[in-house]
């Protein structure tokens, strides 16, 4: 049975890396470029906000999966030594990776919820500025996003 929950397990937080870190990637390297060409507030303002709109669900879903299979799948990893323990490779590669996951949730928090970009880029002023602001925020992402993925292959081999 434990063979299967950790399958299970992996197999949720691989979707849930695809959903999340997918999303800033193709937004990144493919979507916002393509509507950076013609961006002039407007329609695309509007298509970009309601992106970011329909996304939050499945971002936050993607985060809720990370972190039930995450704690799972940390406490049957033989190389986790417990709580605050760093004295193997396989737990610093952790601990940064997870520094990193912080900060792209607060990244979030700050771009979404303080700054509003969404709403800014739907506006009819300040849009460029905006647009500025979700390219930086969704880069930002996309890279930070890689380096986790970086972290988690580095660990797999330690």
């Amino acid at each position: 049975m434990s063979s299967i929950l950790i399958a299970i397990s992996l197999w949720l937080h691989s979707l849930a890396t695809i959903i999340l870190i997918g999303n800033y990637v193709l937004l990144a390297l493919i979507y916002l470029p393509a509507m950076s060409k013609n961006f002039s507030g407007g329609a695309s303002g509007n298509t970009l906000s309601d992106s970011s709109k329909l996304s939050r669900g499945w971002i936050y879903a993607a985060l809720i999966v990370f972190m039930v299979t995450g704690i799972y799948l940390t406490f049957v990893d033989p190389n986790y030594l417990g709580i605050g323990d760093f004295g193997n490779a396989w737990a610093i590669l952790m601990l940064v990776k997870h520094l990193l996951i912080v900060g792209m949730i607060g990244a979030g928090f700050w771009f979404n919820a303080i700054l509003r970009v969404g709403s800014m880029l739907a506006a009819n002023t300040g849009s460029a500025q905006a647009l500025n602001r979700y390219r930086l925020f969704v880069i930002g992402m996309a890279i930070t996003g890689a380096l986790v993925l970086l972290l988690t292959a580095l660990a797999q081999v330690q």
